[in-house]
């Protein structure tokens, strides 16, 4: 991974007052930093030259105390003091002519700055481009800043970032953001999401569908049960209503048909799961007659004397043989 280091060297004198064109960038051979870091060295300077001036655009940038590596981290100004427009290697290492801006040409001259500063990138130790150089005041590196003695984070290159986004390489600034906006969205989401499934918040995701899961699959089965005792207790209150119904339907019918009580409860039993079937049958019944029937009343049948009609009464009544003949042995002991 290219990793973006910071090393001081002391400016050039001034000569006869005149601000230098040439700063020292990186010295020759293998070289540490003042906080520990390194070794680094230039395997191919000419290599390194190309790489850095193409990857610049041909113009690195000088500014103050790294004000750029500031600013891609959290945003501000980082004007330009110079531009190193030329590299070029010599005995004792990398120099850069500058074209310095009118007020990065006041602050030398003024002595504002006593040191220069180049980033570059040195993956394994083998330094491959400079990327920009900043004036500072710690070529010593003892200031707690980018500077610092204290080992800084490896920069990512943009081109992994966005790999690791998900994201082309022609993504733009805005699709970035965006993208990181949703991601977070989505930590948010899980962070709520895993306590539900009884995980800790840092679960991995494939966890964090398994027990959402597991949890839907309780809840399922749970209310399936419910609805199936409801559905149970709904088909009682139904069967208890209709055979209120229907029994008070058939005791009001029996008011005017001839019905005994056997008929009674069958007709019952049948009008609660199907009303117009009992219905035509009770419409087929006889009527109860005007004048009422009292078995008291009744005459023992002698021949010729209507046993026919009083046979047709005991039937419409539902008057049984043995119960007519137990009325006429009760009769006979009077």
């Amino acid at each position: 991974m290219n990793t973006t280091l910071h090393y001081h060297t002391a400016l050039p004198g001034l000569d006869n007052g005149k601000v230098p064109d040439w700063v020292h960038l990186l010295p020759a051979g293998e070289f540490s930093g003042a906080d520990g870091r390194g070794p680094y060295r230039v395997s191919d300077a000419r290599a390194l030259i190309t790489h850095s001036m193409q990857a610049e655009g041909g113009k690195l940038p000088i500014d103050e105390n790294h004000a750029t590596d500031h600013a891609l981290v959290s945003g501000g100004p980082a004007p330009a003091v110079g531009w190193i427009v030329e590299l070029q290697a010599r005995a004792d290492g990398i120099w850069g002519r500058v074209d310095w801006t009118k007020s990065g040409r006041t602050m030398v001259a003024d002595h504002a700055y006593r040191g220069i500063s180049p980033a570059f990138a040195a993956p394994d130790g083998v330094v491959t481009r400079i990327a920009r150089a900043s004036l500072t005041n710690a070529p010593n590196l003892k200031i707690n800043t980018l500077h610092t003695t204290q080992k800084e984070p490896a920069m990512l290159p943009l081109e992994d970032v966005l790999k690791a986004l998900g994201l082309p390489a022609t993504t733009t600034k805005e699709q970035v953001i965006a993208r990181l906006k949703e991601m977070k969205g989505c930590m948010t989401m899980h962070s709520q999401l895993a306590p539900l499934a009884g995980l800790d918040a840092d679960a991995t995701p494939e966890a964090l569908v398994t027990g959402l899961r597991a949890k839907l699959t309780d809840v399922s089965t749970h209310s399936q049960q419910q609805i199936e005792a409801l559905t149970g207790q709904i088909a009682e209150l139904k069967k208890a209503g209709a055979l209120t119904a229907s029994t008070h339907a058939v005791e009001q019918v029996a008011r005017t048909k001839v019905i005994s009580d056997e008929t009674k409860a069958d007709l019952i039993a049948l009008h609660t799961t199907n009303p117009q079937a009992a219905e035509r049958i009770i419409s087929g019944l006889q009527d109860v007659p005007s004048s009422g029937l009292n078995l008291n009343t009744r005459k023992v049948p002698t021949a010729g004397s209507g046993s026919a009609e009083l046979a047709a009464m005991d039937d419409a009544f539902g008057t049984t043989e043995d119960e007519v003949k137990k009325w006429e042995a009760s009769n006979a002991r009077r």
